[in-house]
């Protein structure tokens, strides 16, 4: 196993994690990380990632070193490989690591990234057109910081979110969309059901 796999081990056991090595030449190896809360989910997970060293701005300085993670629900097949709806996941964790470490630059909290340009629907279920980088929320006693090699490594979580919410965060800020997001029951596990927080909820009738 490797370092992340051995250290995650130790925390919630061996049996629950499978290693996804890299078949696609794109050099990023994955976890898939069986995670049991009410509703049984799986993380998949970069392996490694926290190897790179970001350059983090001096108030961010103790996290330097991150894996990137998506949550899937219970229904989702991560092995249909040809299913447009269930791949996507995979494509798009290994396109952010690699331009994480291809551009020498670094994620936090709040940062996002569009859908192609102009931005589209991240398949024909998942409307979301954005990805949001965010600290764990339905796995955050899970995936608190872990010593790595002598190395703090935080883990993000990566969010579908629509436009209007992608927009509301650039002028909000991420502090009071991630508070409001969560006080919607909002969290990181993937919904291709989910709608927007700003979605009112009131419907009126003729």
């Amino acid at each position: 196993m490797t370092s992340v796999a051995e250290a995650l081990g130790k925390r919630i056991g061996n049996h629950r994690i499978t290693s996804l090595p890299d078949e696609t030449g794109d050099n990023i190896d994955l976890l898939l990380i069986d995670i049991e809360t009410k509703v049984p989910i799986k993380l998949l997970m970069t392996d490694g990632l926290s190897s790179y060293t970001m350059p983090v701005p001096e108030k961010f300085a103790e996290r330097g070193h991150v894996e990137i993670y998506f949550a899937l629900p219970s229904y989702w097949n991560i092995e249909d490989v040809d299913n447009e709806k269930m791949n996507w996941p995979i494509k798009k964790i290994k396109k952010l690591a690699n331009h994480l470490i291809e551009k020498q630059t670094w994620y936090g909290p709040g940062h996002t990234f569009s859908n192609g340009n102009p931005a589209k629907p991240l398949s024909s279920s998942m409307k979301q057109n954005h990805l949001l980088m965010a600290d764990p929320i339905a796995v955050e006693d899970v995936l608190q910081p872990i010593e790595i090699d002598g190395k703090t490594v935080y883990f993000l979580g990566i969010i579908p979110i629509f436009e209007q919410e992608f927009e509301r965060k650039q002028s909000k800020g991420h502090f009071k969309f991630i508070r409001k997001f969560r006080g919607r029951n909002g969290n990181e596990v993937l919904d291709d059901f989910r709608t927007s927080i700003y979605t009112s909820r009131w419907k009126f009738r003729r």
